[in-house]
């Protein structure tokens, strides 16, 4: 009897790290981009995308009271490299380009954007993630019909990118570094950190109105993996905000998280909790009279408790890509406000023609209200819409038409003009290189 219980003792361990072994996969956490289910990404690879566009703005200041259309000449190009090992992953995208204005000549200019990611895994269990993106902008840059095509962000740990700032030069930096250990095949935890910020170029009496922002975030996640489909987690996370004047703001979260996979290539995620934040300093806000170019100051502190959730969902197959996205977070007003609880919807599809063809339509709502003001809440509604179609030419020649609308309305507490811009685009694009990672 006594050397029969060790031999069930060791039955029963073979059998919990079969169990383990044989658990299946976890969901598949759903891409970013707009790839179709059979552009699989690969280990390595350098792809390079040359573009050239010819562009028709019906508002090229972005103010309504100012209206004037010009054409903008565009030239620009998208390298990507990507190696990937057992231990480690490296990825750099660049994007340069060149703005060219047939009379508005003071707006010519050259945009950079760099991003570069990595992963080291130190254990087996345990690795150490790191993002750094820079953005030298004059306006947003401008997406293609391909896989790069992807809705406006406003990440809880970034800086809110689903507002329209002026024409104006912006310089915008953003650092990530996560730790991931994995306890099991079903179990994860995760602890981040992360530093933003946004900054206009001019100083304060070109850039009157616009907020400079720093942005600090950390947060701890666990994630569970309860069936082949089924994930769900816990997040909490402090986010501090400092703005230009003195304001700043203190948010705090925690969020319920779930993901589930409904197919190979279906793939839904929510998360939902409440958000604690407290506003102090100076908050700078406009005059009620939108043309005067004073800033008011006013000292003023506040709690406020408000709801945060959202959810995508994500439908790839080889014709269709199909992504809905819904959220509800505070964030920080994107340059034109300080902190705002900002309520954003969005859609994007893209269908692949016959002939060679691809088509993309993209369509999106956003609500931002300020937290606090002096006299009364900042509020900024946008919305934007378009439609671009991309032909093979040849093999690794495409043409690029696309037509982009714009619109975002202020109330009376918001320094700027309402703005609705049209945009209309010809051009080409040539790729070098493998499909995207």
């Amino acid at each position: 009897m006594l050397l029969g219980l060790p031999a069930v003792t060791v039955l029963c361990m073979c059998a919990s790290v079969v169990a383990q072994t044989q658990d299946p996969p976890p969901p598949q956490t759903p891409y970013a981009d707009s790839r179709y289910a059979d552009e699989p990404p690969s280990s390595s690879g350098f792809a390079l995308d040359l573009q050239s566009n010819v562009v028709r703005d019906n508002n090229v200041f972005g103010n309504n009271a100012n209206r004037q259309s010009d054409f903008v000449f565009q030239d620009g190009a998208f390298l990507e490299f990507w190696k990937t090992e057992p231990i480690w992953s490296v990825g750099i995208d660049y994007r340069p380009r060149i703005l060219l204005h047939e009379t508005a000549t003071p707006l010519n200019a050259v945009d950079q954007a760099l991003q570069l990611d990595g992963t080291y895994r130190l254990r087996r269990h345990l690795q150490v993630q790191l993002k750094e993106s820079l953005y030298y902008t004059t306006g947003a840059l401008a997406s293609t019909a391909n896989e790069y095509f992807s809705l406006p962000n406003t990440s809880s740990t970034g800086l809110n990118s689903a507002l329209i700032t002026p024409f104006i030069r912006e310089l915008k930096n953003s650092s990530d570094l996560n730790v991931v250990y994995n306890t099991s095949r079903r179990t994860s935890f995760e602890v981040s950190g992360s530093y933003s910020f946004l900054d206009f170029g001019g100083g304060p009496t070109v850039t009157a109105g616009l907020f400079n922002t720093q942005s600090r975030a950390g947060s701890f996640a666990y994630q569970y993996r309860l069936t082949e489909h089924w994930t769900i987690g816990f997040r909490y996370s402090l986010q501090n905000y400092r703005y230009e004047f003195g304001a700043r703001d203190d948010t705090h979260s925690a969020l319920v998280t779930a993901m589930w996979q409904l197919g190979p290539h279906v793939t839904v995620t929510i998360f939902g909790g409440p958000s604690f934040s407290i506003t102090g300093g100076l908050p700078a806000s406009s005059t009620v009279n939108a043309s005067a170019s004073q800033t008011t100051l006013s000292t003023a502190a506040a709690g406020l408790w408000s709801p945060s959730a959202g959810g995508t969902l994500t439908w790839r197959s080889d014709q269709t890509v199909l992504r809905l996205t819904a959220e509800r977070l505070i964030t920080d007003g994107g340059g034109l406000l300080n902190t705002v609880v900002n309520a954003n919807e969005g859609a994007e599809l893209r269908h692949r023609l016959a002939y060679g063809s691809d088509l993309v339509l993209i369509a999106s709502n956003a609500r931002s209200a300020a937290l606090q003001g002096f006299g009364g809440r900042g509020i900024v509604d946008a919305q934007s819409a378009g439609i671009a179609l991309e032909h093979a030419l040849f093999e690794k020649l495409r043409m690029h038409l696309g037509y982009d609308f714009s619109r975002q309305h202020v109330n009376q507490y918001v320094h700027f003009a309402d703005v609705d811009d049209g945009r209309y685009t010809v051009g080409i694009v040539y790729r070098i290189g493998k499909n995207s990672r």
